[in-house]
């Protein structure tokens, strides 16, 4: 072979593949090989001569691409002759041989390999179909994700799990930009994140062109704020139960400057029917000043964090337009946890983070605009490359493509979530056996404790469950206590019993959180109830 050979080879076989030398031994002596030759070693039956004493010097292509990415299915000799020896073969390939050529697409790639959905390397051995076979959700998928295996982890609501898979995926992708740097952030980052707003959009129910990633959610509900242009008169609607960083968002820009919204925080205190929080949030908005020209713009959750119950975000959305108030929909959790549809719900701005329940990297966001509100969002946070001064107009998407150097391979790692997801069965599998855990883990942790759920109709039900603890509330203590209280019982919890669940007080009972996944199992929550149980006792006596 010569160089030029070598170096097309290289790039045929992409960066999947490393090109290593190693020692081999022949087994013909070197010299070209006639047909007869080539017919011998590429028979489907027969001896191959025997290799012989002396080794060479060779080189050989070796797979260095995850091994998640390859097929469960052996490889078949007989197979690829019938399919694939033709692209080594002096002959013209068939009509159907053509249409499954992919050297061409490779040479165009210039090695860059990007697996294909669905296609050529899927993300987890697969069956026909590319799911796997059997899957049985427990402690046995624990092996594809990096917790230690004695950690019990009833607490993904907060920093979720990145699948192994996403993690095999992304380290290909940070070593490609590791190598080449401007190759990878000037020519080759923006179609992928192309691809991945694409495949988000397809899941949310939404245009492509309606859609962006960020590393966070509270920096999509800082952005849609700091576009708005804010009068006097102008109000802002949080809840007593807002996530802190949004409610501290919030007090900023009701703080900020000479003119500036109000705010406004609507009281929720559960347990609470959907109806009746619904009946209070019309009788809220209704009940605010009304100036001429105002703006109202609501932050609502589609799962509150602390207590982790569901709002009927959908119902409030539409009291938002009836009220005619902007509808700004927090659903930090959202992606992953609860099947979305932004075509039919049709908030005026929508965001979710993914790392909490989509097992994407940390740091990794989804921030929606419809079209219709494109001509209000004219700059990131902090603002970039992308703004551009009026008249003039920037495609939405453009706005966000390039916000500052950073690590943006976690934003890409929603692609090969989605298809570890799909593979283990897909998102209702996954959702419904969340849910169902959800609903038995936390009635067994209640039991144990000699308490309740707070939701005991399945309405505020989702993949997390609040559970009273047995434990009384300092009357008339200071906040700072609480806090270092459940500082000291969070700290027992990781160090002295390797378990987490969040614990909160909420209407003046302590409460915690627990989170089902695809991992734990009924055990998990019986295990950590008891020992809830014990630190209660013990702070109790």
């Amino acid at each position: 072979l010569t160089s030029k050979d070598i170096e097309l080879l290289d790039v045929f076989e992409g960066d999947e593949y490393s090109r290593d030398e190693v020692s081999c031994a022949p087994i013909t002596e070197f010299k070209r090989l006639s047909a007869v030759d080539t017919q011998q070693l590429l028979a489907k039956s027969g001896d191959l001569p025997s290799p012989s004493s002396a080794t060479v010097p060779t080189f050989v292509y070796k797979w260095k691409a995850p091994v998640t990415r390859l097929s469960s299915e052996i490889w078949n000799y007989d197979r690829f002759l019938e399919e694939k020896v033709w692209r080594w073969l002096d002959r013209e390939p068939t009509d159907e041989e053509q249409q499954q050529d992919m050297t061409q697409q490779r040479m165009d790639m210039q090695g860059i390999i990007v697996a294909p959905q669905g296609g050529e390397g899927t993300i987890l051995p697969a069956s026909e179909e590319g799911k796997l076979e059997n899957t049985t959700f427990g402690h046995s998928m624990k092996k594809y994700f990096g917790f230690a295996p004695e950690y019990v982890n009833l607490n993904c609501g907060s920093f979720g799990g990145v699948a192994k898979p996403v993690t095999d995926y992304c380290d290909v992708l940070a070593s490609r930009a590791e190598a080449r740097p401007d190759r990878f952030f000037r020519f080759e980052y923006i179609p992928l994140l192309a691809e991945t707003r694409q495949r988000v959009a397809d899941i949310i129910g939404a245009d492509v062109e309606e859609v962006v990633i960020l590393q966070n959610a509270t920096h999509a509900i800082n952005t849609i704020l700091h576009n708005f242009e804010w009068q006097d008169g102008d109000i802002l609607v949080g809840f007593s139960t807002s996530y802190y960083a949004v409610a501290r968002t919030l007090d900023y820009f009701t703080e900020r400057g000479s003119v500036h919204p109000t705010l406004s925080t609507m009281p929720l205190r559960f347990p609470s029917s959907h109806a009746e929080i619904l009946k209070q949030f019309r009788e809220h908005l209704q009940s605010l000043p009304k100036k001429a020209g105002q703006k109202v713009v609501v932050v609502i959750d589609t799962i509150v964090s602390n207590p982790g119950v569901t709002l009927p975000w959908e119902e409030m959305v539409k009291i938002c337009k009836e009220e005619n108030a902007w509808s700004v929909v927090d659903a930090a959790h959202g992606l992953g946890i609860t099947p979305v549809n932004l075509r039919e719900s049709q908030p005026d701005f929508w965001t979710t983070n993914c790392h909490k329940w989509l097992y994407t990297k940390r740091g990794c966001a989804v921030f929606y605009a419809p079209r219709r509100n494109h001509h209000l969002i004219r700059t990131s946070f902090p603002t970039s490359w992308g703004y551009v001064s009026p008249p003039a107009v920037q495609p939405f998407h453009k706005i966000f493509d390039w916000t500052g150097t950073n690590d943006l391979i976690p934003l890409l790692s929603i692609i090969p979530a989605l298809d570890f997801r799909q593979s283990i069965g897909g998102e209702k599998k996954i959702m419904d056996y969340n849910n169902k855990l959800a609903k038995e883990g936390g009635e067994r942790m209640a039991e144990i404790l000699g308490t309740e759920v707070m939701d005991h109709n399945g309405e505020l039900l989702n993949a997390m469950v609040n559970v009273r603890l047995p434990l009384d509330v300092t009357p008339n203590g200071l906040l700072w206590d609480h806090l270092n209280l459940s500082q000291a019982m969070m700290q027992q919890l990781l160090y002295d019993h390797d378990c987490f669940v969040a614990a909160f007080i909420h209407d003046e009972k302590w409460w915690v959180r627990a989170s089902a996944q695809i991992w734990t199992e009924i055990s998990d929550f019986e295990y950590v109830a008891k020992v809830l149980k014990q630190i209660c006792q013990e702070r109790q006596s």
